[in-house]
């Protein structure tokens, strides 16, 4: 990874600020969060990072100060884990091929001896119909499932071996981010889909979660719905974007603003996925891409208004990942 300067830096956040869940969201989430950890949780976090296959490529990969300073490693690594739960879907050694929801491996916690991808991991989709569609039965194991696991695995009390705590924690730190975009909650079941998935031969999956369906952004070229929430802050841009694009660098005060701290308080993972369920249903389907009766528009034309409100949940919902997010660690790594 090539080194930059501060002045081309600064210019990429800028850019991609108007584009959060890809590999510079997730990013986002993990340095607000490491900003709300106390000490005690930030040391335990960075122990249990250095375990993973990747951190010396990570450590290797920090751009040294041009005002010679000393690196940050903790926090850039912290910051750089929360890709990791992706980054393995690229890795030779991991595997996808046969994995899914409902084998016996599919919600096991054994660390980093597992090489499946679990790709499924990533969401839990609440199915929302409109025209009278049943959909299948829930999978057994999902986003909700993970989170709940790791999360009682984490503190030393719970006796699991570093190499496992370390796992849960770097996949905590993508999922809670993951769960926090609607389109992570929430899969549209129509009659036309039904149909479109019995012709392949294949389980009923509706529209995966807006990837079934495609749009026009304003400005822009065509994208699948889901890519177009997924890609609302930032794309597979630079790790040193993520990790300073949260501040304004002459005012050093957060773009974003601050999550409700009633909110922030709310630990209930099933609370977190209604919640982007309920915005899912309330923004990403609604007009133009759902029309007055419910139908899918495909390649519909987002409005103003669309693209407005998409911005705005997406920019309380990264807060509220990252507010959430630290106070589980903070709970779970004192």
């Amino acid at each position: 990874m090539r080194k930059f300067t501060l002045s081309v830096i600064l210019l990429c956040f800028w850019s991609s600020f108007a584009m959060a869940w890809w590999d510079e969201g997730h990013m986002r989430v993990a340095v607000m969060a490491w900003d709300q950890m106390s000490p005690a949780a930030r040391a335990e976090a960075s122990r249990l990072i250095r375990k993973n296959p990747q951190y010396n490529a990570w450590v290797a990969a920090v751009p040294q100060p041009n005002d010679g300073s000393l690196r940050d490693l903790d926090r850039y690594t912290f910051i750089r884990a929360a890709a990791w739960a992706d980054d393995i879907k690229d890795l030779p050694d991991y595997i996808s091929k046969g994995d899914n929801a409902k084998t016996s491996d599919a919600g096991r916690n054994i660390g980093y001896a597992d090489k499946l991808v679990h790709a499924y991991w990533h969401f839990k989709d609440i199915p929302y119909s409109r025209d009278g569609s049943v959909p299948p039965p829930p999978d057994p194991v999902d986003a909700a499932t993970q989170i709940k696991l790791f999360r009682a695995a984490l503190p030393k009390a719970a006796g699991m071996a570093d190499d496992i705590r370390s796992y849960d924690l770097v996949w905590l730190l993508h999922l809670v981010g993951d769960v926090h975009q609607p389109l992570h909650s929430t899969a549209l079941f129509t009659k036309e889909f039904t149909a479109k998935w019995e012709s392949q031969g294949k389980p009923d999956q509706g529209d995966r979660g807006g990837n079934e369906i495609m749009v026009k952004p304003a400005n822009g070229d065509p994208v699948k719905l889901h890519a177009y929430f997924d890609g609302i802050f930032g794309g597979y841009s630079s790790v040193y974007g993520a990790i300073f694009d949260n501040y304004d660098p002459f005012t050093h005060k957060p773009y974003l603003p601050p999550a409700d701290d009633t909110e922030a308080a709310i630990t209930d993972v099933d609370t977190w996925i209604a919640e982007s369920n309920k915005l899912a249903v309330d923004t990403a389907y609604a007009a133009p891409v759902l029309d007055a009766n419910g139908n899918v528009v495909q390649n519909a034309e987002l409005t103003h208004e669309y693209e407005t409100k998409a911005r705005s949940v997406a920019k309380l919902q990264l807060a509220l990942a990252a507010a959430r997010l630290a106070k589980l660690l903070n709970d779970a790594l004192q």
